[in-house]
């Protein structure tokens, strides 16, 4: 799974959360807007929404 799958796998999940998570969509979005590689902590973050979307689909 490449970053932008990983990203918007990740927004997708955040807004069913509501409007308080707009800094964690920019935080998600901003390697792919300025159109450079994400930093290791940018992939953790988006890796860490991941799974926890991965989690809340799981569980129904």
């Amino acid at each position: 799974m490449n970053y932008t799958q990983i990203a918007i796998s990740a927004v997708e999940a955040l807004i069913q959360n509501g409007p308080t998570i707009v800094d964690d969509i920019s935080a998600l979005l901003r390697p792919i807007k300025e159109g450079r590689e994400p930093t290791a902590d940018e992939w953790a973050f988006a890796r860490q929404q991941l799974d926890a979307a991965n989690q809340a689909v799981q569980a129904g």
